[in-house]
Formats: structure tokens, sequence, C-alpha cells
């Protein structure tokens, strides 16, 4: 049990000090996720807005006011008392009744009280996803999606998206935003007789664009040239003071991981030279900004009745340093991407075979978690989850349990994905290399291949 109490001394000191350093502790028959505060993926943010799209569902935005402070203690907690407002002397100290901001259990209240309100409401969390609520009214659909005070609010009916909202503004104090337009940091635009959803950053591009002094630079028709090679010598260390690198990496990788997919290949490239960057990482950094600046209007597009398709791929020892491989995937539903990602390989492959291998399993496991989050939706996935891969190796490896010399070494964590496809859950299909979408997340392609993995994300103005 986590306490803060007065001593004999009348001083506020903190006891089993190594959990009141992190201040909380696990308990046991609570969920590790309640620990903090209520922060749905990016991924289902998007997975709800091609659901939005395809079915013309309504979508509000509320937005809880002072949110930690609902939050209920369950300890014994006593602070301070704040300059200016002491009472009884300096020996006293005020005991909470509730949650303060900058308390270390301030978000998992916040949560608990939140998930406690709205399970009385009649609303089941997700399995896959614990900023996730679904309600099911007399046939009606109403979705919450929660980003700790931000709250999206999807129905098929809009009475009962009233009813939710007033019913949500009941219990906490609430600001109703009326139909979602801006939702962290991310522009949503909305056609419902269309079935149109457009998911952008312009102005946060813009923004960044402005702040490093690029808004008259001659802009780039892809993120990162073919040729370009990155590595850790060979050119001046560059001087952070004057060209604060992390902070554009780390302000292109946001962008990166929530509507722009199209720039994922260089900035995680360039993220793995953040301890010591040189003056050539750096230009390749400005040159995807130049990219961004000419492409600020790009959105990510979900129709309805575009269905859904799902790559992986993977680059072969394409990193100089450590010659480890890139896994990279795409899922894409009503035409629009959801999940991407382009990491680089933990270990190092000795094939093309096993580079692809890896990247499958990968995949494998992002498409069992998007099953699990449909099913929390309501969306009924039929059969198993189908994946494109451009390597015949690989597939023959994910459907036949051989073991041979060649594949025998692999670790044996990228084998589930073998188990996966026995089982039925998923299975893979040949797809030529020029249409393999994910490439363009393995690697710079060329500017024609750049645009048609592009197009097959849904990126679009």
């Amino acid at each position: 049990m986590l306490k803060i109490k007065r001593d004999a001394q009348g001083n506020i000191e903190r006891y089993k000090a190594r959990l009141v350093a992190k201040g909380f502790r696990q308990k046991e028959g609570v969920d590790f996720t309640e620990v903090f505060a209520p922060v749905s993926t990016y991924t289902t943010l998007r997975v709800l807005l091609s659901l939005v799209a395809e079915r013309g569902l309504h979508l509000h935005q509320l937005d809880v006011t002072t949110a930690f402070l609902n939050g209920e203690l369950e300890e014994e907690l006593y602070m301070a008392q704040p300059p200016g407002y002491e009472e009884g002397g300096p020996r006293m100290a005020c005991r909470l009744q509730k949650a303060i901001y900058g308390l270390r259990q301030a978000p998992r209240q916040w949560y608990a009280k939140l998930r406690t309100e709205l399970e009385a409401l009649g609303f089941r969390v997700s399995t896959a996803d614990p900023g996730l609520f679904a309600l099911d009214k007399g046939g009606s659909k109403v979705y919450l999606l929660v980003y700790v005070d931000d709250i999206l609010v999807a129905g098929d009916d809009l009475a009962c998206v009233q009813a939710v909202k007033q019913a949500v503004g009941s219990v906490f104090a609430v600001r109703d935003l009326g139909e979602a337009q801006f939702f962290l940091g991310m522009e949503i635009a909305q056609d419902k007789e269309a079935g149109v959803v457009k998911l952008s950053q312009h102005k946060a591009v813009m923004d960044l664009v402005a702040r490093f002094g690029l808004g008259e630079a001659k802009s780039k028709g892809t993120p990162m040239s073919e040729s370009t090679r990155l590595s850790r010598a060979g050119s001046t260390p560059l001087d952070k003071s004057k060209c604060p690198y992390a902070e554009l990496v780390g302000s292109l990788n946001y962008l990166a991981s929530c509507t722009r997919p199209d720039i994922a290949q260089a900035v995680g490239a360039l993220s793995r030279y953040m301890a010591c960057p040189t003056a050539h990482h750096w230009s390749v950094a400005k040159g995807v900004l130049r990219y961004l600046a000419g492409t600020a209007d790009q959105s990510i597009v979900f129709k309805r009745g575009s269905g859904g398709k799902a790559f992986c791929d993977a680059d072969y020892a394409g990193d100089v340093d450590t010659r480890r491989s890139t896994t990279a995937y795409v899922f894409v539903m009503s035409g629009g991407a959801v999940s991407w990602r382009s990491k680089m390989q933990p270990t190092v492959a000795v094939s093309t075979a096993e580079a692809e291998y890896m990247a499958a399993a990968g995949a494998v496991r992002e498409a069992l978690w998007l099953r699990k989050l449909l099913g929390d939706l309501d969306v009924e996935v039929h059969g198993p989850v189908l994946i494109q891969c451009d390597s015949q190796a690989a597939i023959k490896l994910l459907g036949n349990p051989i073991v041979s010399a060649r594949s025998k070494h692999i670790d044996v964590m990228h084998h589930f994905a073998r188990e996966r496809v026995a089982s039925g859950q998923v299975c893979f299909e040949y797809c030529r290399t020029e249409c393999m979408i994910a490439d363009a997340l393995t690697k710079a392609v060329p500017k024609h291949k750049f645009e048609l993995c592009c197009a097959g994300m849904g990126l679009s103005v």
C-alpha cells in the first residue's frame, strides 16, 4: 500500500521508498494496463475512422475538463500545504481526498473512475485496446475512443450519440465540441453522403516547416533518394546546439506515426543515428522535411466499399553498419492505411528468405491483434486474414513444417507465424514485387514505385 505520512518531528516523509518513487504498485486483481491513463493507439483511431467511412457513422468529440481531478484515491496520502495557504502551523499537512495533477496515481485513478462510470452506462471495454468502449443500445452501436481527456463518440444513430454525450456530461464536466474536426493534432474531414473520411496533419506539417525555416525551400518528389546511404562514419559530426537533429527527427516521427506512412522508412533510418548524428544525416532529415512541405495536403483517405488488404516485406541487409534487415508491413481498410511499421530486425538474417520470414512473423502478430480489435468493433472477419508477400521461399517456409540447414537457426520467436498459418488464422499469398505496397516502408524506392505505394496506402490530396 502506497502511503505518505507525518513522522514525530512533523516532517512529511515517504516510506517504502522504492514503491513511492514510482508512485504506485500493481495490486492483485488489477489489470496492469489500468495503471496508466486511458490512451488509445493511433491504429485504433484509424480503424475506427475506416469504420466511420464504411458505415456512415456520426462522429462527435468531447473534452473532459480537469480529467485527473475526477480520480478517487484508494490510499491514504498527505501533501505539504501550498505556499500562502498554510493553516495550523508548519507541522501540519493536507490529506488528499481526490487525485490531483502531478500525482503519480492520478492517471490510473482517472481511468478506473472513467471505466466504472462507462460500464454503469452499459459500455464494455475492448480487450484489444483499453481506451476503446462499445455500447449496443437497442440495436444502435456507439463507440467511445478515449485519449486521456479527449473522447471521440461514433454511432450509427445521431439521437443515440447525443444521448451518450449527455450521459457522460452528467457524470463529468465536459465540453461538447460537436462533430469531430481536430483530434490529437490530426485533422478529420468527413463526407457522410460520399462515405469518405480524410485524416491529415496539414497544420502540423506547415508549422514544422516554418519552425525549421524551409518554407521557401524547393520540394522533393520522395522523402529519401535511392542513392542515399546512411552510416555512422564518413561525415563531420553535427553541432547539436546549432542543428537540433533530435527535435527534427522526433517531430517527423510523430507525423510518421499518425498520418504519414510515406515517410516512415526515412524516419526510421534517421532515428538510428540520434546519439551521434553527422552533417549528412542532418541534410537527409531536412530533405524529408522538404518533401513534406510539397505534400502538406496529403491525407489518408478512407472510402466506403474500397475493401482491405495486407502486405509484408523486408529489405535484406539494408543497414550499412549492422547488416540487419528492415521489417515492414501495412494493413489497409476501406482503402486507407490503418496500421504500418518500418523497423530494423533484432537479429541479422543470413538470407532474403529468412528476412522475409521474420517480417511475416511481425505482420502475423499485428493481424491477430487487428482481428481481435475488429471483433470489439462488431466487425466479423470470415476466414483467415490474407497477407501478401513477395517471397516464394518465405511462403513455403510458413506453409510447411520443415527443418533444414538453412532454417533451423531462425529464432523460435518467429516460428509462431507458421503455427498460426497451420491453424487457419492467417494465410499468405504471393504478390509480385512490382505490386508490393510495403516496399516503400523497407527502403528508398524510385519515384514511380513510391507513388504506387502511396496510392495503395490511400494517401492522396
